[in-house]
This record gives structure tokens, sequence and C-alpha cells, in this order.
């Protein structure tokens, strides 16, 4: 039987993308369509969005790894003068909003406000934007004098800010079991990033080492984040077969895929070449084939046929603030790959496609 996996990054990034909060439902519905043997999602950065996909895909993936934060964010790190600015603000500009709702509002209106905070305050506030402001903030007012020092190397740009309590976002859900689990912390700002490692048994195919990777969004870091990764490989594969999935944030032909080839990577037989990354999406729910394709299924050492197709990237429609609007799942695609087999179940494809996109 061929080896099926899957890599969605669902663009769950409250206060930062558009209707994260009403499109999770959505998400964990087309998510828990696929018929996969390893699933690999990113920025899932809130637990409780975790949660909801984790008992969804329960039954059938009941195997799971999901990095504990990087730099869990203090509790009681405010005062109540040193928030007392950052409510004002969002009383004044965000004025009965919540949730989401209130943390694009805050993000996009009182930024400079909320980058004033003295970091372990700015972090307990970003780790879970759920509530009104003073539920929010509440969460986070106590003894401020006694909260830790940000970690070192956290950005000066962003006020030393660690979204979402230092959540890497990621999980890896499998059929059968994850053996030999490992975590590689990246260096990053403002996102926690890294990787998973975890051996599986996939059918014909033996034993396979599978490196799942959410790399930071270009710029100086993403180099030595490539690097790393593929030293870890090394170390904890050797020859042996290696699968590498993820949003790892570089396209074909850039420098930085060419050095994954290098090392021995490969893309699929006949690679789908639409883009999977849209700048748009979201806000209209238009789709096309342009743009970046920024999420990938590799393999190495591996001599078996790969196939992928672009998945989950049909229109769909939600209720947000009473109106009923058209949108995508994210500002990204899935991937769904085949390994192995006779050839590749273009009907899987297709019903994936379709799969609860009404």
């Amino acid at each position: 039987m061929p080896f099926q996996v899957a890599t969605f990054n669902a663009g769950l990034a409250v206060g930062v993308l558009p209707f994260a909060t009403e499109r999770v439902p959505r998400v964990v519905e087309a998510l828990a369509a696929l018929d996969v043997d390893l699933l690999f999602v990113q920025e899932f950065w809130l637990d409780a969005h975790w949660d909801l996909l984790r008992r969804a895909l329960e039954s059938r993936l009941p195997h799971a790894l999901r990095p504990e934060p990087a730099h869990p964010a203090p509790r009681a790190a405010c005062s109540a003068s040193q928030v007392r600015p950052l409510v004002a603000c969002a009383e004044a500009k965000c004025s009965g909003l919540t949730d989401e709702a209130l943390a694009r509002c805050v993000v996009q209106s009182c930024a400079p406000t909320a980058l004033a905070l003295p970091a372990p305050c700015l972090n307990c506030i970003a780790s879970r934007p759920v509530g009104t402001v003073h539920e929010i903030v509440g969460r986070c007012v106590g003894d401020a004098a006694a909260s830790p020092a940000p970690p070192a190397g956290s950005s000066s740009r962003f006020g030393g800010l660690i979204a979402y309590g230092g959540s890497f976002g990621t999980g890896l859900l499998a059929r059968t079991p994850l053996e030999g689990r490992d975590i590689l912390v990246f260096e990053s700002t403002v996102n926690a990033r890294g990787a998973l490692y975890a051996r599986v048994a996939a059918a014909e195919l033996g034993d396979l080492h599978v490196f799942a990777a959410h790399l930071s969004p270009g710029g100086a870091e993403q180099p030595p984040q490539i690097e790393r990764l593929l030293a870890w490989v090394d170390e904890k594969a050797g020859g042996a077969p290696a699968l590498l999935l993820g949003d790892l944030n570089t396209t074909p032909g850039s420098s930085l895929f060419r050095r994954l080839e290098r090392a021995g990577f490969r893309d699929a037989d006949v690679p789908d070449r639409r883009g999977t990354f849209s700048h748009d999406g979201l806000g209209t729910g238009d789709v096309d084939d342009a743009g970046w394709r920024l999420d990938h299924v590799l393999v190495r050492g591996l001599d078996a046929g790969l196939r992928a197709g672009r998945v989950l990237d049909e229109p769909v429609t939600i209720e947000a603030a009473g109106r009923t609007l058209r949108t995508t799942l994210s500002d990204h695609f899935g991937v769904l790959a085949t390994i192995g087999g006779a050839g590749a179940d273009r009907g899987a494809l297709t019903r994936h496609r379709r799969a609860r996109h009404r």
C-alpha cells in the first residue's frame, strides 16, 4: 500500500490574519476529511485550536507530537499601571470588540502602545488573545516585579515579543506510533520556530525518518535554520530513508531549496507547480495557480515514487460579524503526497480538493 502524507499551514494567527477564529471549524472539518497516514500542521498557535483538531482526528490518527512552548509566557507579569495605556487605547479604538476582532484591532491600532510594555507583560498578553480587553489583560496583572526577564536574543524591534506564549504552532499526527520523538529549536524572533522528528513504520517502505519543519519566512534567520536542520537529519537518519515536509518558506529554484537538493532531498517525480501561498484568498475567496510554492513534501534516500498535489485550496463560506463571507481555509494551501504504490491516486486528490468545501 502507498504511504500518504499531507502538510498544511492553517494560518490560524489570531490578531494577524483575518477570520482565524471563524475559520477554525472549517479547517478542522477539512483536515478530518483527508485520508492520510501522516499529517503535519502549522500555525495552530493556540492550544484550544490544536485540541479541536486532536479530538476530530483521534480515531484515525491517534498518535500525536506537539512541542511544548519555547518560552512560556509568565503569569501575573504586568502591573495595573503598566497596562492602563493599552486598555485605554483598546477602549477608544476597539470599543465593543472581543476575541479575534479585538486582537486584530489592537494590532492595527494600538501596536506602539503594546510594544512599549515590558517584554514579560507583553508576552503574557499576547499568549492568549481571547475575551474582552479586560479579561485578556486581567489574566496578566499581578506582581510585575517578580516577572522573569525575556530570553536572550529577543528582538528589540518588536519589544521582546514572543507571540502566543512561545507556541511553535506545529503538530504531527500519525496512524502508527511515532517512535524516537525529538524537537529541534531554531533561533528566531517573534514566533518560535523549530522542527519535529519521529520514526514511523510506513508499510512497504519500512521505517521512515520523518522531519517536519516550519522555517522563518526568509531573512537572515532562515539559512542557519536550514543548516541546523540538515545537520540534524544526518545525525538522526544517517543514510536511512528520510522524509522532510512542512512550510519551508522557500521556493524551488531558490538557493536555499537547491541546498536541500544538494543534501539529497528530492521533489515529487512530477511536481504540482501551482503556488501554495495566496496573498488574496483570505480576503476574497479567490483561488488561482499563481503565488509561491512554499509548502513541500521531499524525500531522501528512498527508491520509491513520490507524487504530490495541491489540496485544501477551494473557497469556503464562513459567518463573521453577522455576515456570510467567502474566504479560503488559510493563506496557504495544503500538499498531499503519495510515496510508493503503482501510481498516483488521482481520485484521492480530486476527492480531497472537493471534500467539505461547500
